[in-house]
C-alpha cells in the first residue's frame, strides 16, 4: 500500500502536553504496523494520522458495529477481520495471517500514537541488523491534557516491536506475555497512550472486564512459587512482573498501590490529573480484590461450579467472559477457546475432591479495621521497631493511639511484634522482652508485673480445622499477674495461665495453666509449685 494521506484534519487536537505533530516531516522506517481494533470510530483517524511515515498500515478489527473499518479503509490501511478470543490469540494470528510487507512489526492500539522520535529509532534499531527478538517500548500515559510521569509509573514497557519470525504472544491475565527464545531489548523513545479517549465509562467497562481476568490469574499464580530472585534482576520489565506477582498475595491490595502511587512514586505532585488517575487505579485493584475474593467463595459451593459450558458460542469475546463468570455463575457461560483453557486453568487451581482442604474464608475483618491495621502496618510498626531501646514510655504511648490498653511502668522492648494494638491489655509494671510474639488476633491480656521473656510466643487465633471453610477463631490468651513465660515458650489460644505460674523455655501451652505452678515440656506439664522466697 501506499502511505497513509494526511491533513491537519487527522493530527490530535485534543489539548495535550505531547500533541501528535503532522507527520508530513517525519523520518520513515522499514516497518509493518498492526493496529487492533473494536469501535474504535472516535480514536482510528487521529492513530493513523500517526502512522502517516508508514508504508504498510494494516488494522485488524475484532467485529466493530460502528464505522471503525470505513473510516480506516478510506485512509488507506488495510483491513482485516478476525473474530477476538484473546489478546494473545490475535497478536499471533496477525503474524501469521497478515501478509506483511517488512519483517518488523510494530503493534499499535486505537488509542496510541506514534512520535517522531520513537520512529527515528526504530530505523536506526534497524539498520543496526539487530539479533533481538523484539523490543520492548515505554508509553507516555496522558490523562486530563497532561503527562502523567509520577502516576502512570514512567517508564513502564510493553512489547510492540519486534521481529515476524522471532516473536509469538501467549495469553496472562487480561493482557499478553512474549512466547519466543530470543533476546529482549528495549527502546528509549515512548508512544503516546491516550487512555481516556473514548470516556471514563469505557475505561472503567474496559477495566471492569480485565479486573476478572486479573483475579482469575491470580488464582493460577497462587499456586506457583513467587521467585523473589526476579527482584534483583535489571531488566525493569521482569522486575515490575515480579511485583505484580507479589502484590496478589499481599493483604489491602488497593490501598498500598494508592500509597505507593500517591506517596512513593510521586503521583501528589501531579495535581488533580494524578490524583484523579490514582482513585481510578484504587478502584481496579478493589474490584480485581474483590471478585478473587468472589472466586474463592464461588469454590466452597464445589468444583463443579467452574465446569465450562457444553456449547460454547464461538463468537463470544474472552475479555467479556470474566464478567459473565462472575454475574452469572460459570455454568452459564458462554466461552470462547482461549477464554475456555484461562477458565479450566483457573478452576484447577482450587478444585478439591471431596475430602480435600477449600481455601480459607474471606477475610474475617472489617473495611475500618483492615484501614487501621494498614496504618499501623505502614506506620507505627516502623517507628515502634526503630525507636531507642529505652524509650519505653514512647511505644507505650503508640500502642495507645492505636488502641490498646497498656498500664504504667511497662517495658516492651522495641522488637517486639505486635500484630494488633487495640486487642493488647497490658496491665502495670509488665516486662516483654526482645523478639517476642503478641498475635493478638483475638484479645491479649498479661497481669501485673509478668514477665515475658525473649522469643516468648502469645497466640490469640487460630484455624478451626474441621470446618471446610477453614474460619479464623480469635480465642483469647490471659496471663495472670506474677507470672513467667520463659523464653521462645508458647502459649495457645484460650489458655488461661495462673498468677504466679511459670511456663519454662521452649515449653508450649496448649490447656489453662494452674496458679503458682512450674511447667516445662511441650505439651507442658507440671513440675513443682512455685515458691517465692
Amino acid at each position: 500500500m501506499t502511505s497513509l494521506a494526511t491533513d491537519s484534519k487527522q493530527t490530535d487536537t485534543r489539548p495535550s502536553a505531547h500533541p501528535v505533530p503532522a507527520p508530513g516531516t517525519w523520518p520513515t522506517a522499514p516497518v509493518s504496523v498492526v493496529i487492533l481494533t473494536l469501535n474504535e470510530e472516535i480514536n482510528i483517524a487521529e492513530c493513523l494520522a500517526s502512522c502517516g511515515w508508514c508504508d504498510d498500515v494494516h488494522v485488524l478489527d475484532s467485529g466493530s458495529t460502528d464505522h471503525t473499518r470505513e473510516i480506516a479503509e478510506e485512509l488507506g490501511a488495510d483491513v482485516h477481520v478476525n473474530p477476538f478470543e484473546s489478546f494473545g490469540a490475535q497478536r499471533n494470528w496477525a503474524i501469521d495471517n497478515i501478509p506483511m510487507k517488512h519483517e518488523w512489526i510494530f503493534h499499535l492500539d486505537a488509542d496510541e500514537r506514534f512520535t517522531p522520535e520513537l520512529v527515528e529509532e526504530m530505523r536506526r534499531v534497524i539498520e543496526s541488523d539487530p539479533t533481538e527478538a523484539g523490543f520492548d517500548v515505554p508509553h507516555k500515559l496522558i490523562f486530563m491534557g497532561k503527562w502523567l510521569k509520577r502516576s502512570g509509573g514512567y517508564p513502564t514497557y510493553q512489547m510492540r516491536f519486534f521481529h515476524k519470525d522471532r516473536m509469538r504472544f501467549r495469553d496472562y491475565g487480561h493482557g499478553q506475555r512474549e512466547n519466543t527464545d530470543g533476546y529482549l531489548g528495549r527502546m528509549k523513545q515512548p508512544y503516546l497512550h491516550y487512555s481516556f479517549s473514548k470516556g471514563l465509562y469505557d475505561w472503567l467497562d474496559k477495566h471492569n472486564r480485565y479486573s476478572s481476568l486479573e483475579a482469575l490469574q491470580a488464582i493460577q499464580s497462587g499456586k506457583e512459587p513467587l521467585g523473589l530472585r526476579r527482584l534483583l534482576v535489571k531488566d525493569p520489565v521482569v522486575r515490575r512482573r515480579a511485583w505484580k506477582e507479589i502484590s496478589f498475595r499481599i493483604p489491602f491490595r488497593p490501598y498500598v498501590r494508592w500509597f505507593v502511587t500517591m506517596f512513593i512514586l510521586g503521583g501528589v505532585l501531579e495535581g488533580r490529573a494524578g490524583w484523579s488517575y490514582i482513585r481510578l487505579l484504587t478502584i481496579y485493584e478493589q474490584m480485581t480484590t474483590l471478585k478473587l475474593r468472589l472466586l474463592r467463595a464461588r469454590s466452597r459451593a464445589g468444583a463443579e461450579r467452574f465446569e465450562k459450558d457444553d456449547k460454547p458460542k464461538a463468537d463470544t469475546k474472552a475479555h467479556d467472559a470474566g464478567d459473565q463468570f462472575f454475574e452469572r455463575g460459570a455454568e452459564d457461560v458462554p466461552l470462547g477457546p482461549a477464554a475456555e483453557n484461562f477458565e479450566q486453568r483457573a478452576a484447577a487451581a482450587i478444585k478439591v475432591d471431596d475430602s480435600g482442604q477449600l481455601i480459607p474464608e474471606s477475610s474475617p475483618w472489617t473495611f475500618r479495621e483492615k484501614v487501621i491495621r494498614s496504618v499501623w502496618m505502614l506506620a507505627g510498626r516502623p517507628v515502634f521497631r526503630l525507636s531507642f531501646h529505652n524509650w519505653y514510655g514512647f511505644r507505650a504511648w503508640l500502642l495507645r493511639i492505636f488502641g490498646a490498653k497498656i498500664g504504667s511502668g511497662v517495658r516492651i522492648r522495641p522488637t517486639v511484634n505486635v500484630e494488633i494494638p487495640w486487642n493488647l491489655d497490658i496491665r502495670d509494671g509488665v516486662t516483654v522482652g526482645d523478639f517476642a510474639i503478641l498475635y493478638s488476633l483475638g484479645k491479649i491480656t498479661i497481669g501485673e508485673r509478668t514477665i515475658i521473656s525473649q522469643y516468648g510466643h502469645l497466640c490469640a487465633g487460630t484455624h478451626d480445622h474441621t470446618d471446610r471453610r477453614f474460619p479464623l477463631i480469635r480465642d483469647p490468651v490471659t496471663i495472670g499477674s506474677d507470672a513467667w513465660i520463659g523464653a521462645d515458650a508458647f502459649v495457645g489460644p484460650n489458655v488461661v495461665v495462673g498468677s504466679l505460674s511459670v511456663l519454662g523455655a521452649r515449653s508450649s501451652a496448649y490447656k489453662d495453666l494452674d496458679p503458682a505452678t512450674v511447667y516445662v515440656g511441650n505439651p507442658a506439664k507440671a513440675l513443682k509449685k512455685r515458691e517465692l522466697h
